[in-house]
């Protein structure tokens, strides 16, 4: 259950009791948390993925690893090269030496980042314990550091000021005992409450929760403990507890002011910890980190910020560099970040707009001095300055304001400026002031619509759910005038209906469509089914996916979360854009013959595009930006994958498996590895394609017949091909 917050501001959970955050959490908005374990010896990852999952990603029978890959190619091939003479993870302990820890060192560069809380990794998954933890033989007091890191750490935090906190992991690769009873009586509760009593951690921050559920960890029982001896703890929502204080985001911004304590948890690059893979490129500057927090506070939350030590305990010297010359900024602005609250708007790519004491505040991020939302028909802008109190000329118009000099500044850091306003006097009282017209159920319109006919709306709201019946055309104004929504559902747990489905050639054009249930997770929420044969969608914005299980569907010039097609064939999809949540697919093909996917743009997904088991698919000409993945193609035959661009993907492209695939002409920029061929695919033809600022251009593992000629690899962080075993 999350957490709400009144119109008043008063932080409430959704039971409308209050939560009684403790005034550390509401005067600090950004925190620092050290990420180690003992992946800190090998710390490499292929660049976007995670370090500290090492184990997992070289040894394929590792639990509970949920969208992480395992094992992981990439990672074997590293393995092989570098620590062949490591027979198995738990041999690396030794390595751990932590000679350079110094607690102190840590905690300064916390308060010189600004932070007000730090939060150390106590227990990863892998099972290292950090500090002498009870119902543990796995510590590193026994051997690799050989000393109470927690212990120090948490004194160190005190010495400095800050807040302590701690990460635990509930999941657990090397304990036995995991998940059973056992596990949980002896190791997660005593371990988790030794935390609280002993160390004094105010931050319990669970992770690795998601083996079980809430009554299997007893969660309400442990963080009730927890509480009761530290009224000042904060928990986030991952330990699957009745009553979480802080909904968790990690590598995904909420797309608007979220009213809600929430905190967004990231690295300075693709993971989480230090990654031996990644180059100073890799990592968010300054800059970055001042305009990630000013957008995190202009949308309510908090910042956790994830940095991590190699196998001695120091941290790499770029890291703390650009720590400390955001810190700077951050520090020179503390009131402005920890009184600030969000404003009407939290603002664009372009400037952040907060509100301190009552007197609204511009960040300009971009440099611009244009802000956009600072409209006259919203308040009337008398008098723009500088904090150290010069005016500045400005012009305000229909597009907003542009200032018409902007200072120059040595650091090139944004600056801020202080906005008067003046409200706009009330409007006219209207005799005959027009009301919002009702929405309009939709399923009587189209229940008589014989086929051929075409359903004209209008502008306004209509309700689903509703079906499109064969032949017929349903029509809309466009996106920003018609929009149709469903229904929640009937009762708890009752199944959720899309707001339209189309029958067999039906067709819907120009209209928005959404549904009121939040989304789960990186699961899809369908909003619109395609289940007859021939149907079309033409023009739409769809605040969700479009499900696709009829034969010879097409999308086109459409806007989406992402498609899901099971079973169907000859899906076309083109000349669309789709947007992803970090951790989801944006369109998946699951099974059929004869899909295209064509010009389309798709960013900000797990996976941009994955393809299982389909035959003759044409991915061709489409603009991706992914994490993990842009098209992982799964036991497929007949695949070609042509002219496609791709930037900053992990993999750009994996053939994992099947057979008769071609990837040509496509051209791929700073990912980690342009081509994988792995898992026994075989008849793979890799010709003509362009990998620039790659860590590897072509990577083969356990494949079969693979033919390679006039690929170009500019700029190589390690090499042009790896095979392998």
């Amino acid at each position: 259950q999350c957490a709400t917050t009144t119109r008043s501001g008063t932080p409430t959970r959704e039971d409308g009791r209050d939560m009684g955050l403790p005034d550390w959490w509401t005067r600090t908005r950004c925190g620092l948390m050290f990420q180690a374990n003992l992946a800190s010896v090998p710390a490499w990852a292929p660049i976007g993925e995670y370090a500290g999952w090492y184990r997992a990603h070289v040894d394929g029978g590792t639990r509970d690893v949920l969208l992480h890959p395992s094992p992981l190619v990439e990672t074997l091939a590293h393995h092989r090269d570098r620590w062949d003479h490591v027979d198995s993870y738990a041999d690396f302990l030794p390595f751990l030496t932590f000679d350079e820890f110094d607690a102190d060192a840590w905690t300064s560069l916390a308060r010189d980042l600004g932070a007000g809380y730090a939060v150390m990794v106590a227990k990863h998954h892998d099972g290292l314990c950090w500090w002498d933890a009870p119902g543990s033989q796995l510590t590193v007091m026994g051997d690799g550091p050989k000393r109470n890191v927690l212990a120090e750490f948490s004194a160190a935090c005190e010495r400095a000021g800050l807040v302590f906190g701690t990460q635990y992991s509930l999941l657990d690769w090397t304990d036995a005992r995991y998940p059973g009873r056992a596990y949980v009586d002896d190791v997660v509760h005593p371990q988790v409450l030794d935390l609280v009593r002993r160390f004094g951690s105010r931050m319990l921050w669970g992770d690795g929760h998601w083996g079980a559920g809430g009554d299997h960890w007893r969660s309400d029982d442990l963080l009730g403990a927890a509480r009761a001896h530290d009224s000042d703890v904060v928990v986030n929502d991952r330990w699957w507890a009745a009553h979480a204080d802080v909904r968790t985001f990690e590598y995904q911004m909420p797309p608007d002011i979220v009213h809600s304590p929430w905190e967004l948890r990231r690295g300075l690059g693709g993971g989480l910890g230090y990654n031996r893979a990644e180059r100073a490129e890799h990592l968010l500057d300054a800059n970055g980190i001042v305009s990630l927090l000013t957008e995190v506070v202009a949308k309510g939350g908090h910042l956790l910020l994830c940095i991590g030590p190699d196998a001695t305990g120091a941290i790499p010297d770029v890291v703390q560099e650009r720590l400390r010359a955001a810190g700077g900024w951050i520090r020179r602005h503390a009131e402005l970040i920890s009184d600030g609250q969000p404003w009407r708007h939290w603002g664009d790519e372009g400037c952040r707009y907060l509100d301190v004491n009552g007197i609204v505040h511009v960040v300009d991020v971009g440099g611009g001095g244009r802000f956009p939302h600072l409209l006259p028909d919203v308040a009337r802008v008398t008098a723009i300055e500088s904090l150290d109190g010069a005016p500045m000329r400005f012009e305000q118009g229909s597009d907003g304001v542009q200032l018409e000099r902007r200072p120059r500044h040595r650091d090139r850091l944004p600056t801020v400026y202080r906005v008067e306003l003046e409200e706009p006097p009330e409007p006219p009282i209207e005799l005959f002031a027009r009301t919002a017209p009702e929405p309009i159920p939709l399923a009587p319109l189209l229940a008589d619509a014989a086929p051929g006919t075409v359903v004209q709306l209008g502008d306004g709201t209509y309700v689903g759910p509703a079906d499109v019946p064969s032949a017929v055309t349903l029509r809309g104004l466009g996106p920003d005038r018609t929009r149709i929504v469903g229904t929640p559902p009937s009762a708890p747990g009752s199944r959720r209906q899309a707001p339209i489905t189309l029958q067999s050639r039906a067709r819907i054009e120009h209209c928005h469509l959404e549904r009121p249930e939040e989304r789960i997770a990186w699961l899809p929420l369908p909003v619109v089914e395609l289940v007859g044969e021939g149907t079309s969608m033409v023009g739409c914005h769809v605040a969700g996916h479009v499900a696709v299980s009829g034969d010879q569907a097409r999308i086109v010039s459409c806007e989406a979360g992402g498609v899901v097609v099971s079973g169907a064939d000859a899906a076309e999809i083109c000349r669309s854009t789709f947007v992803g949540m970090q951790w989801d697919c944006a369109v998946d093909l699951d099974g059929g013959a004869g899909h295209v996917v064509e010009g389309c743009d798709v960013h900000d997904a797990l996976q941009a595009l994955r393809l299982t088991g389909t035959v003759e698919a044409s991915v061709r000409g489409n603009r991706i930006r992914a994490r993990w993945w842009g098209v992982q193609l799964v036991d497929t035959e007949g695949t070609e994958v042509i002219g496609n661009s791709m930037t900053a993907t992990m993999r750009a492209v994996d053939v994992d498996g099947g057979t008769l695939t071609r990837v040509t002409s496509n051209a791929v920029i700073d990912g980690d590895t342009g081509c994988i061929v792995q898992r026994g695919a075989s008849d793979v033809e890799i010709t003509g394609n362009h990998w620039q600022g790659c860590r590897v251009g072509l990577l083969t593992w356990d494949a079969g017949r693979v033919r390679q000629r006039d690929n170009t690899t500019v700029d190589a962080g390690e090499a042009d091909v790896v095979n392998g075993p």
